[in-house]
């Protein structure tokens, strides 16, 4: 492993690298489209693309299939190169050979970074660079605690090679071939490590972000009004957030430790855009400066929480809004019942009821695991006068 000195890049130097970002997936175990899930006050294509620029490296191009009308215009925006990769559905490695084929012979090397690993620092990838200046490896990596990350700084000179392979195993199983071409780079960014395949991991790289506060009870409210938020839906709002912090006191008993003004802030502003079509995810870009608060507001109408993984903030606030009609806190017999007699009609959209019920009768029993009580008789006991059904 080489420990290697940071030089900042710049387009002048010695070698043409290009950084090739690919954002073109169905993000299927995330179940929202991870480049365009929020990080701090950017998302997380943009905070890709604003690693590479950092460090120097301004020929960047982002490998599009999935949802690509949605990541044009911030393409443009950037003026960076879109690059639409049509066979997208054949996997990331049909993604590779898409942006690995733009490569023009003023090309000298490229990164190649997928867009769920943009936390890269700026050092990080001059330390790659200037490995990759050192020679003869043509294949440079990150690595850290013993791991290696991403992104790879890879010669052009491999570029045949990639567009004609047809062996399993996509780009890793080819460049193992090149073994005796691979250069390794010592750092301690964790970043390189860091992807998002779950939402688990979403909530990872967010820790690592170092996120933003979660808003004070003002700054809640303030928020509520600017974007014009019904009376009736803050007030259903509230009792949401009394009862989230309720569960979480409980289950902090418990052994379960979670976060209460996390619970508070997030259910408080969970319909903040409630008259809007698809009012989760454009409630997550109203509360974009809070990462945390905005993952969780994304996720309150599908949460994709498996038993495997432990509780968090996240599921409590969506059985919590499960739980309250309105401004009533009703057992989730009656408000599911409410909702098949509403849409008895449609069956799609009960589908979805479904669906939903299913997964909040799914946390309900495990929160009953872990405080060993009924949740009902528990509410009702300490919130009495609050509760119907």
């Amino acid at each position: 492993m080489n420990g290697i000195g940071a030089t900042p890049y710049s387009e002048s130097q010695k070698f043409h690298i290009a950084a090739i970002i690919l954002a073109a997936g169905f993000s299927l175990r995330m179940k929202s489209f991870k480049p365009l899930l929020p990080l701090g006050s950017a998302s997380v294509i943009e905070t890709a693309i604003q690693s590479f620029r950092k460090a120097g490296f301004m020929d960047i191009r982002v490998v599009l299939g999935h949802k690509a009308g949605e990541l044009l215009p911030i393409c443009d925006a950037l003026g960076v190169q879109p690059i639409l990769n049509e066979d997208y559905a054949e996997g990331m490695f049909s993604s590779v050979k898409a942006g690995v084929k733009s490569l023009g012979r003023e090309v000298d090397g490229f990164f190649l970074l997928p867009a769920d690993n943009p936390l890269i620092q700026a050092d990080t990838l001059q330390r790659l660079y200037e490995g990759f200046n050192l020679g003869p490896g043509g294949i440079v990596y990150p690595v850290c605690q013993g791991k290696r990350g991403h992104p790879p700084l890879i010669s052009r000179s491999y570029r045949d090679s990639i567009l004609s392979w047809r062996g399993e195993g996509g780009l890793r199983a080819l460049l193992e071939h090149y073994q005796a071409d691979a250069l390794e780079v010592g750092t301690e960014d964790q970043g390189v490590l860091l992807d998002m395949d779950t939402p688990e991991d979403y909530r990872t790289l967010l820790k690592h972000y170092g996120c933003a506060p979660t808003p004070t009870e003002f700054e809640c409210y303030e928020l509520l009004k600017g974007n014009n938020t019904p009376d009736q839906v803050i007030k259903h709002c509230e009792t949401v957030a009394r009862l989230s912090v309720f569960l979480g006191e409980q289950l902090s008993e418990a052994g379960l430790h979670l976060n209460r003004e996390l619970l508070r802030t997030s259910a408080l502003l969970h319909d903040i855009a409630r008259l809007k079509p698809n009012h989760p995810q454009e409630g997550a870009k109203l509360t974009a400066a809070y990462p945390e608060v905005s993952a969780i507001i994304a996720a309150h109408m599908d949460c994709p929480w498996e038993p495997s993984q432990p509780l968090t903030e996240q599921e409590i606030v969506y059985l919590a809004d499960k739980l309250v009609a309105k401004e009533r806190i009703v057992s989730l017999q009656e408000r599911f019942k409410g909702s098949v007699e509403r849409h008895q009609n449609e069956p799609e959209v009960l589908e979805h009821v479904y669906r939903r019920f299913g997964q909040a009768y799914r946390i309900h029993d495990r929160v009953e695991e872990i405080l060993g009580k009924s949740v009902q008789t528990l509410i009702k006991s300490n919130l009495g006068s609050d509760v119907h059904g």
